[in-house]
Formats: structure tokens, C-alpha cells, sequence
């Protein structure tokens, strides 16, 4: 190693020597990544690394000694499962009458305060896709009505404000069959449903799969969803180490919940000394954490001059979805800044190529457009469909900026090193 490791990451070290499972709760910039590469240089055996998200597998593949193989979660499953599938990841979008039509759940009328309601197949349709993502992200061994989400509005709350489930329970009953179908389909080399990612990691964790390594390294463990998580925690002739920060969980999403708590470790540690900033801003963090459910408190270094103060033109732009990132750097464009979006803009180039299509009349092969004969479609979709609202975002870009603006501004933006605005 070319660094001097501080007291608790030697003592991070002294637990994996141990032998035992292993958890590090490891803050903001408290040197993770260089825990790991300590921990994997410490020993001759076979290590796997793996991560959720594909770029930070990318800089592990690039820091690791060379006993570590480094993987995301979804490229391990695919290896050993999905490929089986790759052909099906082409599919493209369907929209919940379609759906209706293969799975065929049938209308659906339940009691009300006002009268009766009725449940039409394409609405139904929606709930059994959804719960079938709802079942692919846990250790469930089949789907079931648990999985499938509550439908607000169908049941009145009781006198303390808490849900009720007549009318749900009568939903959930209804679809029973179509979700048990949906799953079928999935695991079908021939299914007609649109397959995605998440099918071919279920089955994976569900196949019991062997990792083959003498120990994990399960980096942002508190992003692992029950699915990841049970898949990784089942490798019972291998030592796990899960590192990650449960403050920072940025995919709920997928599942995740405080998953770092939970996973299969008889010792834990924590690394709390940042070199990512200075005293100042670690000091505006505790007050944070200290709101939060944690023992954990950082320490910034005395070596870095960081300054807590109010930013009227950020340079630097976090945002939680691509189309909010792209729709900031329409917005910093028209303010006359130039601006870099991390990774490009080509997602949102080919869907506002392929709505500009469909505008004009014609056909189009984004497999998220291909279902739709017209814009007037999508809009409808988005309004109505109970999937709707994935697209919801980028039609709104596509109908505030129009399709020419979005192309000519992702494809010609500023380089990263000229931008005075970096979005992320």
C-alpha cells in the first residue's frame, strides 16, 4: 500500500484476519475504497468485489490487486442465468392493455361507500407488472398478493386514519392468478411479456447460485436490495465483508431498506476519519447525523481548508433522475452557462429522435416508444396507464423544450474541463 492506514482501518483489517463475517459502516470519504484494496492485499485468496452500481465496479476492476475479480451484482447474475435471456432484454415497452391482453385478468368491480367501482383489465394489468418488480426485489421464493402495491382510494381509512383492506384484499385475490402467469412468462426463453434485468437477478438468487471465491467484498452493502442481499449472504464457504454508509442509501427504489443493518455479520466496525473535506464542513454533517438513527459521527481532516458558506451560482449539480439532469441542463443553457452532463446525453437524444418520429406519422424502434402509433399516445399513456409515470418525466421535457432543443443541446455540449456547470 502508498498510504499509512489510519487506527481504524488497521483495526478493519484485524477483523477480516479474524476470520468472521465482517460490516463497516464507513462515513463520507473515510477512505472505503482504500480499506478494501488493504483488506484484499492482505491475502493470497481468491476475492469477489461486487457493487450495484456499474461505474463504481469499474474503478474497482482498475484498483484491485489481481485475485479480485470485480463484478456488479447484475453482470454475475447474467453469467451464470440471464444470458440464457439476453435476446428478451431487446423487448420493448408495453402498455398495460397489451399486457391485459396476454394475461388476461378480466374486469373487477368492488364495493364502495359511493356505490361500486370498477377496475378495468389494463389498470389491473399495470398492478400485476408491478408486483412482479415488487417480488423481484426480495428473498421471496414465489410472488404472491403480498407483493402487489395498495390501490388508494378503493378502501375508506378506519376512525384512526389506517388503512383498510377490504377492496384490496378483493384485488389482490383477483390478479392472484395473472401474477403467478406474469412470472411464468418471465421464465420463459419465450415469454412474450417484456423482460427486464431484474427478472434474471431473481432467478439467480433464486437458483441458490455459488459464488466462487474464498471471500465478498459487498461494497455500498446499505444499496443491496433483499434480493442482492440474500443472494451474496447465502455464500456460506465464503467470508463476507460488507462495507457501506446506511446514511447515504440512495436506492430505495430497488428495495433497499437500511440493508447494512441486516446483513449476516458477527463483527462490526466503523471508519469515521473523512479525507474528503476539512473540520467545517464534517462539523455541519454531525448536525445531520445527529437528527438521524446513527452512532456515527465524522472527523474532517486537519489537513484540508473546507468552507461552509452560501453558493448563489453552484458550479456542480446533483440530481436524482437523468431526465431532471437533463431538464437542468436545458435550463443552465438557456441562462447562457455552459454546462457538461456527466456521462452524455445519449438516452435523451434517442428518445427525443424517436418522439420526433412519432410526431411526424412515423413508425419508431426506442423500446420505449415502439408500442405507441402516435405522441398523442404517449401523452395518453402517461396520463392514464398505470406505468405511466416512468415516461412522465422525459414526455414533460420533450413537450416544454421540444425535440430539437433537447438533441442540438446534448449533442453539443461542453467538455467537462470547459463547463462552467457540471450536472450529475
Amino acid at each position: 500500500m502508498t498510504f499509512t492506514p489510519t487506527a481504524e482501518q488497521e483495526q478493519a483489517l484485524a477483523m477480516f484476519r479474524f476470520g468472521d463475517n465482517l460490516a463497516i459502516e464507513a462515513g463520507a470519504g473515510t477512505g472505503k475504497t482504500s480499506t478494501l484494496r488493504l483488506i484484499a492485499g492482505s491475502t493470497p485468496a481468491r476475492g469477489q468485489y461486487l457493487a450495484f452500481n456499474r461505474a463504481i465496479v469499474q474503478d474497482a476492476k482498475a484498483s484491485m490487486p489481481e485475485p479480485v475479480q470485480a463484478d456488479t451484482a447484475h453482470a454475475l447474475a447474467f453469467r451464470q442465468v440471464g444470458k440464457r435471456y439476453a435476446h428478451r432484454l431487446k423487448s420493448g415497452r408495453q402498455t398495460s392493455a397489451q399486457i391485459a391482453r396476454l394475461l388476461d385478468p378480466g374486469p373487477l368491480v368492488v364495493p364502495t361507500r359511493a356505490g361500486r367501482k370498477g377496475l378495468q383489465p389494463g389498470s389491473l394489468a399495470g398492478l400485476v407488472t408491478r408486483g412482479v418488480t415488487i417480488f423481484c426485489q426480495t428473498a421471496d421464493d414465489e410472488p404472491g398478493p403480498r407483493h402487489v402495491p395498495y390501490i388508494d382510494g378503493i378502501d375508506l381509512p378506519d376512525t384512526a386514519g389506517r388503512r383498510t383492506w377490504a377492496n384490496n384484499d378483493l384485488v389482490r385475490a383477483h390478479i392472484a392468478d395473472a401474477i403467478t402467469k406474469a412470472w411464468a412468462d418471465a421464465q420463459d426463453p419465450a415469454g412474450r411479456l417484456r423482460f427486464r434485468h431484474e427478472h434474471y437477478l431473481k432467478m439467480w438468487q433464486l437458483s441458490r447460485p455459488t459464488i466462487h471465491a474464498d471471500y465478498i467484498l459487498s461494497d455500498e452493502a446499505q444499496d443491496a436490495s433483499p434480493v442482492m442481499r440474500d443472494g451474496v449472504a447465502r455464500q456460506d464457504l465464503a467470508q463476507l465483508v460488507f462495507v457501506g454508509d446506511s446514511q447515504q442509501q440512495i436506492y430505495e427504489f430497488t428495495g433497499a431498506v437500511n440493508a447494512l443493518a441486516k446483513v449476516p455479520a458477527g463483527q462490526r466496525t466503523m471508519l469515521t476519519q473523512s479525507f474528503r473535506f476539512g473540520p467545517a464542513i464534517a462539523d455541519v454533517a454531525n448536525l445531520l447525523l445527529a437528527d438521524l438513527p446513527t452512532e456515527m459521527r465524522l472527523a474532517g481532516s486537519p489537513h484540508l481548508t473546507s468552507t461552509v458558506d452560501r453558493l448563489e451560482v453552484p458550479d456542480c449539480v446533483l440530481t436524482r433522475t437523468n431526465a431532471a439532469a437533463v431538464n437542468r441542463v436545458l435550463t443552465e443553457q438557456q441562462h447562457g452557462r455552459s454546462v457538461h452532463l456527466v456521462g452524455g446525453g445519449p438516452e435523451g437524444v434517442a428518445f427525443a429522435e424517436a418522439a420526433e418520429r412519432l410526431m411526424a406519422g412515423q413508425p419508431c424502434w426506442h423500446p420505449e416508444l415502439a408500442c405507441f402509433d402516435s405522441w398523442g399516445e404517449v401523452a395518453a399513456y402517461v396520463a392514464n396507464d398505470p406505468n405511466g409515470s416512468e415516461l412522465a418525466l422525459l414526455v414533460k421535457l420533450v413537450d416544454d423544450f421540444g425535440t430539437d432543443v433537447i438533441r442540438k443541446a446534448l449533442g453539443g455540449m461542453t467538455s467537462e474541463a470547459d463547463a462552467e456547470v457540471i450536472v450529475s
